[in-house]
């Protein structure tokens, strides 16, 4: 009989342990729930197995790299369709988001220094105007009343920027 409780208890013991050491959020997690869009994050850092051991700076580092990524080809894709649309509302919104993606650009390019130097404050602010830039391109459609070709990618860009906003906030 002693026995047995033995084994429940060893049991009950193991299952705590198991609950307590798997219910943990992953830093990544923890970052990602602070953002806008959870599932963006989540799917985007979730599927990179070096983000489950990454620091909060090397997150911060690899959102930064993206984001950069998504502001080249949403820009080269402004470029690309200004220079085909017959629409002239159109390719004059493409032409303005042509500019405020290399205002995005140089703001994300000047983030990993910052990064590297603990300046959070600098990298918040640099992602903000990069998301900023974004969303002006969409409003450039808006305020022609036309359909935005780049809509997905101006959303896109937010959310990254987003990333980087809160792992800057979470560095201070």
């Amino acid at each position: 009989m002693a026995l047995n409780y033995k084994i429940i208890f060893l049991l009950a013991i193991n299952g705590y342990l198991f609950l307590t050491t798997h219910a943990r959020p992953t830093l990544l997690e923890e970052v990602c729930n602070k953002t806008v869009n959870i599932g963006f994050c989540l799917n985007v850092f979730g599927s990179d197995p070096a983000t489950r051991t990454a620091s909060l700076p090397d997150l911060g580092q690899l959102a930064i790299a993206k984001a950069t990524d998504r502001a080249v080809t949403t820009m080269k894709k402004s470029k690309t369709r200004s220079f085909f649309a017959s629409d002239p509302k159109i390719r004059d919104a493409l032409n303005e988001c042509v500019h405020e993606y290399e205002a995005a650009l140089a703001a994300l390019r000047a983030a990993p220094d910052h990064l590297r130097k603990g300046r959070y404050a600098d990298v918040y602010r640099h992602a903000s105007q990069a998301a900023g830039e974004a969303i002006a391109c969409q409003q450039g459609f808006l305020d022609r009343s036309v359909r935005s070709p780049l809509t997905r990618e101006n959303l896109q860009l937010r959310d990254y920027c987003n990333i980087i906003e809160v792992i800057a906030d979470a560095s201070h």
